[in-house]
């Protein structure tokens, strides 16, 4: 099954005034995304300026990485700069909606900063396990187009499904476990040598690269899964604990941590076992 991330086409932050408009994905987020997701989408808006615009994206789009439907309002007249937040997240969520019905890709929606926002329409409130990996995840820098980022991960697939794998791994395996503490290291050590991994094979096709935070929402809720355990029971276990922050190799500040946590999520998603990911969750304070 592919893998699909529908990002924001803007940051949005929560400030004492209400809310704040960000910058849109820089040219390494857009590489970031193109190599750990298999289908970009990201929204077009006509009312934001040039200016805060994806640089670069139609490389992306024309090698068929990039995905950027347009939301046409001009027609009904320019919206007030203090409603394009509401629009922005509504399309979002909107055309997150829509995607998540394919059966062929697993689609998850993805925003900056380190609490998710979505519009009132589309969300709720539901526990989930965090697992952070903050400065871990290696992305190229320099002169790296479209086309590079594709002959890479059709070199190494293996090693970009690994970590998507594991993290799918270490939910499973900490939750489900008869000897949660066990699993859990296991599962954790696996997520290193898959980072280890990618450190490898990108400093070996690239040379110089840079690295991205993320991190990763799984659901909790009530009910049964795998044989018939009871997800309350293991929140109540894992509630305010945090398992150790371990370096990876000798990364300065490259640390994974797992929480559990009330958390907005996206209403159609609360099914899901991954509700959404977050980025740039150290620049927003978290360690």
């Amino acid at each position: 099954m592919n893998r699909g991330i529908i990002a924001g086409s803007n940051a949005i932050y929560k400030i004492p005034q209400g809310f704040a408009i960000g910058e849109p994905p820089s040219l390494n987020k857009l590489r970031y995304y193109s190599l750990y997701w298999d289908k970009v989408v990201i929204p077009k808006f006509d009312f934001i300026p040039n200016e805060l615009q994806i640089p670069q994206e139609e490389g992306f789009i024309s090698a068929g990485i990039l995905d950027r439907p347009k939301i046409e309002t001009l027609p009904f007249g320019e919206p007030r700069r203090e409603t394009w937040v509401g629009l922005m997240l509504n399309s979002q969520s909107r055309i997150a909606k829509n995607l998540m019905q394919e059966k062929d890709t697993d689609w998850v929606m993805e925003q900056e900063g380190f609490k998710l926002t979505f519009d009132e329409e589309h969300t709720v409130e539901r526990n989930t396990l965090r697992i952070d990996l903050a400065n871990c995840l290696p992305v190229p820098l320099g002169k790296v187009d479209a086309y590079d980022i594709l002959e890479f991960k059709e070199n190494r697939r293996d090693e970009l499904l690994a970590l998507h794998e594991c993290l799918d791994e270490l939910y499973q395996q900490v939750l489900l476990s008869p000897d949660q503490s066990l699993a859990s290291k296991k599962a954790i050590s696996n997520i290193l040598k898959s980072i280890d991994n990618l450190d490898k094979v990108t400093q070996e096709r690239f040379k110089i690269f840079t690295r991205e935070n993320l991190s990763s929402l799984f659901n909790l809720y009530g009910a049964e899964i795998g044989k018939g355990i009871v997800m309350d029971a293991v929140t109540a276990q894992f509630t305010g604990m945090a398992l150790p922050i371990v370096t990876v190799g000798n990364i300065i500040n490259a640390t994974i941590q797992v929480n559990v946590q009330k958390t907005p999520i996206f209403e159609p998603a609360s099914k899901n076992l991954k509700l959404a990911y977050l980025s740039s969750a150290q620049k927003e304070g978290l360690y």
